[in-house]
């Protein structure tokens, strides 16, 4: 594991996660304050996991950097799931505003008219079939 490819990977996670929360903020306006928090929330992720890499590490190096991998993944899932979870909350918003409107009667069925009853009454009558001329 070479370190300039950890310092390179937390780069580039992190910021593809606030580009994320820029797009969802543009797009979402009931968002915006929202993921504002998760931005600044990945910032600060991003600072502490640099400091993390720079500093001394006394033992096995391939198990700390595997373990500060695993420590950026786990974390920047759970700043997906809370941007995911603020989303859902925007959407579901306006249907909870909406009040549910009263239910109509169902309306009664109207009565057929006299001349369909009397219709059905009446059997049908076969039309005969037509001769063939001869020629």
């Amino acid at each position: 594991m070479n370190l300039r490819d950890i310092k390179k990977d937390i780069a580039y996670i992190l910021e593809a996660f606030i580009e994320d929360c820029t797009t969802v903020a543009t797009v979402n306006s009931k968002v915006d304050e929202k993921a504002a928090e998760l931005f600044e929330e990945a910032v600060n992720l991003y600072n502490e996991l640099m400091d993390k890499v720079s500093a001394k590490v006394e033992g096995s190096k391939k198990a700390y950097y595997t373990a500060l991998r695993k420590e950026l993944l786990e974390k920047t899932d759970a700043l997906y799931t809370k941007l995911s979870d603020a989303v859902k909350e925007s959407l579901e918003a306006p249907k909870a505003e909406k009040a549910p409107k009263a239910e109509k009667a169902p309306k009664a069925e109207k009565a057929p008219k006299a001349e369909k009853a009397e219709k059905a009454e009446k059997p049908a009558k076969k039309a005969a079939p037509k001769a063939k001329k001869a020629e």
